[in-house]
């Protein structure tokens, strides 16, 4: 994948997240934005991990991706400035590329295929592909009957098509082979659904409400097969590791009571205290390995997994916490 193609899809990141309501939380100027007190910027019970977690944005950060190629985690400030982060770096380094102007009004509705090459995008209702510079385009679907979805490209011939989350509605997913262009369904009726593939496309997991309203972690092989995987936890809070096996998910200790999840999660209403756990989602076995490390979200792991960033919602820094 191209250095520009990464950045085009770490913009589309930053816009779903702008979408979803965390652009109204925090309004600053990059010059002027405040550091954190000490290494830790928001409170966590007890002194376990001082020393193992510092800061790594100068302010409120609205999304970051892990770029495998330059081994560094790439963010972006809520100014629109691109920022690079490397595990040898004192502190991030600012990219010498202009600030996006206006990020609360981009709306990047594409998604690139694995190798990067292609994009997959809705347009008066009809699902188009093309290359990724938007030439070549044809249809897949012309008049796609799902409403409000969210697609994903997590495998060469497949697209996943994902019901918008709420716990008011139920929703499903939905995969297109794009080799005959037949759709399957893998699940239906699930309130405030959301799912995340793993890096090969053979696996996902995905979090819902049940009945009651309490978040389920499961984990699915693109089949028949499902796993409980026995975590309250949003898709928001986890993050796939190399192995397209275990997963890292950030856990609530407990919700507050009343939440509708997912909206008012993404509402920032409560902020929880999460434990970080390792998962492994063919077994389902669970490994604590951090606990206490506050309301956070946006996980990333480099490349040889030592160390876990996230953004921590109580102040939308961007943190790196060292796991060995």
């Amino acid at each position: 994948m191209s250095k520009k193609t990464f950045y085009i899809i770490l913009i589309a990141a930053a816009a779903l997240l702008i979408i979803g309501g965390l652009i109204g939380y925090f309004v600053f100027s990059k010059e002027t934005a405040p550091q954190p007190v000490g290494e830790v910027g928001f409170t966590i019970p007890g002194s376990a991990l001082q020393g193992k977690i510092k800061a790594i944005s100068k302010g409120p950060t609205i999304s970051a991706n892990f770029d495998s190629g330059q081994n560094a985690v790439l963010f972006y400030d809520f100014s629109g400035q691109l920022w690079k982060f490397s595990a040898n770096d004192s502190e991030p380094v600012a990219m010498d590329k202009p600030p996006i102007k206006n990020m609360a009004e981009i709306i990047w509705p594409k998604v690139f295929s694995p190798d990067g090459k292609k994009i997959v995008y809705q347009k008066n209702n009809s699902l188009l592909v093309s290359d990724s510079s938007g030439k070549n385009q044809r249809t897949l679907v012309s008049v796609l009957k799902l409403k409000d979805i969210i697609l994903k490209w997590p495998a060469a011939n497949s697209i996943a098509l994902i019901s918008k989350p709420s716990g008011l509605v139920a929703g499903g997913l939905w995969v297109l082979d794009v080799r005959n262009l037949t759709f399957s369904r893998l699940l239906e009726g699930l309130f405030g659904l959301e799912a995340l593939y793993s890096p090969n496309g053979g696996r996902f997991i995905y979090s819902y409400a049940d009945q009651n309203g309490r978040l389920k972690l499961t984990s699915s092989d693109n089949k028949e097969n499902k796993r409980e995987l026995n975590t309250s936890t949003l898709i928001d809070k986890c993050v796939w590791l190399g192995d397209s096996l275990n997963v890292l998910c950030a856990a609530p200790k407990s919700w507050p009571e009343g939440m509708l999840l997912p909206d008012d999660y993404y509402k920032t209403t409560n902020l929880t205290n999460d434990d970080i756990w390792k998962i492994n989602t063919e077994t389902g076995s669970k490994d604590l390995m951090v606990p206490n490390v506050g309301d956070i979200n946006n996980l990333l792991v480099d490349g040889n997994e030592n160390s876990v960033y996230f953004i921590s919602r109580s102040n939308q820094f961007l943190y790196q916490l060292n796991l060995k």
